[in-house]
């Protein structure tokens, strides 16, 4: 019954989050607007190519939480991602990546401010050769309450390559080997 319950919740969200789509297309078609209404068909399009891709990565924790985490918003972040090439990560690093990236992201909406326009980005790349999964994070809004490069250092995990840090910006990359845990 639990299960259930939870898919009719998903469908619920999906169908509402589709109903708005529609209509801000049938918005901007009535306005005339015809070049708007193209970009946000190309916008979804291309959103609906990288959870197909997302789904495809052999991950159905992390999938699950990426693909609801704004329905279930709980905090002023918006959450973004990017799959920049295809590929499939073993299964058993799905909770670990998973994981770590809910602790993470968790820790950053602690630190952002209570108004719209938090961004949190995630750029995901599967390499298969090197046997790894890099994620880089890059988050813009308001200021932060903390600095996030005292804050994510002290989280467990992989270890942090930061490209950019301020107040109301960050970019900092990570990775996930999984040849290493195949050789404990």
């Amino acid at each position: 019954m639990k299960d259930a319950t939870h898919a009719l919740e998903l469908l619920q969200h999906s169908r509402h989050d589709w109903m708005n789509r529609l209509q801000m297309i049938k918005g901007n078609l009535e306005l005339e607007n015809i070049d708007r209404a193209k970009e946000i068909i190309e916008e979804i399009i291309i959103e609906a190519r990288q959870e197909a891709q997302l789904s495809l990565l052999g991950a159905p924790m992390l999938c699950e939480w990426l693909l609801t985490y704004n329905w279930k918003r709980r905090s002023n972040l918006c959450l973004k991602f990017e799959l920049l090439n295809q590929g499939k990560i073993p299964h058993e690093m799905d909770s670990p990546i998973f994981s770590w990236l809910e602790s993470t992201v968790g820790k950053i909406e602690s630190m952002v401010p209570d108004r719209s326009g938090n961004e949190l980005y995630l750029i995901f790349q599967v390499n298969e050769d090197s046997s790894s999964f890099i994620i880089t994070l890059e988050y813009e809004g308001g200021p932060l309450s903390s600095l996030p490069a005292a804050v994510l250092a002290e989280s467990e995990g992989p270890q942090l390559k930061w490209n950019d840090c301020s107040e109301d910006s960050f970019i900092v990359q990570t990775s996930f080997n999984w040849a290493e845990n195949h050789d404990r």
